[in-house]
């Protein structure tokens, strides 16, 4: 949702200002939150006071920086536990089944593998199949790939070196699957053809937070032969709707954005 000037509220400056403490990898001067936050000092400062009165951030009164205290964890911690991904997911995986046609599913990586907590069959007599609670390795599957794209380079490497070829078309090493992980993250798709199971393609796409964290994956399934060109595109433009939705209704696409890296703004000064 953009926020147009007429909103710039001082309810709105103040989550500018929690979401730039949040995101900060280190301690902020009050000069580097107003500036990244666009707003003067001295909103900034009365904003920062309120929250420090409140509890969610830290002044340090030595090197006047503020952080952002665990309040805002705890706070968020308990909205988390009220969230159930499947339920939230539904609707969204009940269109995108009827968008298709075919198979989809909802997985999330569990140790190595991808793990299928819910899905919806396609109508075809002829579909790709899947069962709540069954698990496929995150390296040879589109859902587990697509989560595994994202993961830091040391989980990376400990399914690297569980590679098993399931079929022919399975990835072979460790530099292939990098590859593939690559191409992952530059179209946003994991896109594979029979490399879990025969005779069968996937496409998927990760569901993300605000910080880049992958908290699950959506996907269709459906058999090679009667999937063509133009429809493996509507269903990678109908899967990224999905996963979309499903990342807004999370509360995170929405997000104001209103900060950029400390490091940006120190080179910007220093041009």
């Amino acid at each position: 949702m953009m926020i147009g000037l007429s909103m710039q509220t001082t309810v709105v400056k103040g989550i500018k200002v929690l979401e730039a403490l949040a995101l900060a990898s280190q301690p902020m001067s009050l000069g580097d939150i107003a500036e990244i936050c666009d707003m003067t000092k001295s909103n900034a400062h009365r904003l920062l006071h309120t929250f420090v009165a409140c509890g969610y951030v830290n002044h340090n009164p030595v090197t006047r920086h503020y952080q952002a205290t665990l309040r805002m964890w705890e706070m968020g911690s308990r909205v988390h536990e009220r969230m159930d991904m499947r339920v939230i997911a539904a609707p969204h995986l009940a269109w995108l089944a009827t968008t298709t046609e075919e198979t989809v599913h909802l997985a999330v990586l569990d140790k190595l593998d991808a793990l299928y907590l819910d899905k919806v069959d396609g109508i075809h007599a002829v579909r790709a199949y899947v069962n709540v609670g069954d698990r496929s390795p995150s390296y040879a599957s589109a859902s587990g790939k697509a989560m595994l794209a994202y993961q830091p380079a040391e989980i990376v490497e400990q399914v690297a070196q569980t590679i098993v070829r399931h079929t022919e078309k399975t990835v072979r090493s460790p530099e292939e699957l990098r590859e593939h992980l690559e191409k992952i993250r530059s179209t946003g798709f994991s896109i594979t053809t029979g490399e879990w199971r025969p005779g069968v393609m996937a496409v998927s796409r990760a569901i993300r937070g605000d910080t880049g964290r992958v908290l699950a994956a959506i996907g269709v399934a459906a058999p090679i032969d009667q999937t063509q060109r133009a429809t493996l595109e509507r269903m990678s433009e109908s899967v990224k709707i999905a996963a979309t939705r499903i990342e807004t209704d999370l509360g995170f696409s929405s997000r104001i954005a209103t900060t950029r890296p400390i490091s940006e703004l120190k080179r910007k000064r220093k041009a």
